[in-house]
């Protein structure tokens, strides 16, 4: 088989320049992939010493309205507060004109650079791309690495009202497929995505829980919010705080949230009184709960170690062991 190189050459479409930028013209926004390892950072650094930058990154370039009203979407999207005058505009002889340089994909590859001090980055640049068709594309080039649930949330939501605004006969199962989502998960998103911020923001580690609370349990807080909203009976901000701490102490698992808020949502569209509790009264039926069965640790560990003690003072027994009372110390600690 006989092949030409030129005939068979991939051409880039119109607008679109395969350019070795340096990298201090890129602006780096906030990227729908936030968590970067120093340990991927440096394979990825030695990979890039051994053999050269073989990937592209991708970048967009605007003009100055083009570049106002994606910061302005970018802010709108993630509560953050880009100025156009933070950025410095490039200026491309042939094009006779000025543009803002942001990066969509390849950040990784981009922080690498900066650290090994090249002095080119190798870039895919879309000329006058719209904040969603940039959004998807970040998304999409990120998809095959590990995404937070709470960032992959706002991304499928702010897609999701951005193309039914562009047509509204898109069904949700259709938006699903066209992202490689389940109906079921887009739909948890968009739940999770109409909790308040603060709320939102308990997935994030804190004091009170070092790894955050659970997406899935807060997505079932969600479901059970969006259930008492249709009934006028709709927790507040507060309130939600307090029920989404019961949850993760009574319920400690998503599977067992979500058993937990069906029954709550049966019982409220049956007009039982369950949901005439107020939420005080959740939060101390649930600090009820803990305190009795920490009491009964604590009980029973020193039932056990009184027994050692006796033993030990009767004599003829030199050591006891009793894995009881060493698990009841154990989680009574």
């Amino acid at each position: 088989m006989e092949i030409s190189l030129e005939k068979s050459a991939a051409r880039t479409p119109e607008g679109v320049y395969n350019l070795y930028l340096p990298p201090q013209v890129l602006g780096v926004l906030k990227q729908v992939r936030t968590k970067m390892t120093n340990e991927s950072l440096d394979d990825l650094a030695a990979s890039i010493k051994a053999i050269g930058q073989q990937a592209a990154g991708i970048a967009i370039g605007l003009t100055e309205d083009e570049a106002e009203k994606y910061l302005g979407e970018v802010n709108d999207l993630w509560g953050t507060i880009y100025r156009l005058e933070d950025f410095e505009p490039v200026y491309f002889k042939e094009l006779v004109a000025n543009f803002y340089l942001f990066l969509v994909a390849g950040h990784r590859r981009l922080v690498t650079i900066r650290l090994l001090e090249i002095g080119y980055y190798l870039c895919r640049l879309h000329l006058h791309v719209q904040f969603v068709d940039a959004f998807s594309l970040q998304f999409h080039e990120n998809v095959h690495k590990e995404i937070p649930l709470d960032d992959e949330a706002r991304f499928l939501t702010f897609m999701w009202r951005k193309q039914k605004s562009m047509d509204e006969g898109l069904s949700l199962s259709e938006f699903a497929r066209r992202h490689g989502k389940r109906s079921d998960a887009v739909r948890r998103a968009v739940r999770f995505t109409s909790l308040p911020i603060s709320v939102q923001k308990l997935v994030l580690p804190s004091e009170e829980f070092k790894k955050g609370i659970a997406f899935g349990i807060l997505c079932e807080l969600a479901r059970l919010q969006e259930a008492r909203q249709t009934m006028s009976k709709a927790y507040n901000e507060q309130e939600l705080i307090h029920l989404a701490y019961v949850l993760v102490v009574q319920q400690k698992t998503a599977k067992a949230a979500a058993t937990w808020v069906t029954a709550q949502i049966q019982e409220l569209q049956g007009q039982g009184n369950m949901f005439e509790l107020s939420i005080e009264e959740v939060v101390h039926s649930a600090r009820r709960t803990v305190g009795t069965g920490l009491e009964h640790i604590v009980r029973v560990g020193s039932e056990h170690m009184r027994t050692i003690a006796r033993m030990h003072s009767e004599g003829g027994i030199r050591k006891v062991t009793s894995g009881s009372a060493v698990n009841a110390v154990a989680n009574a600690a």
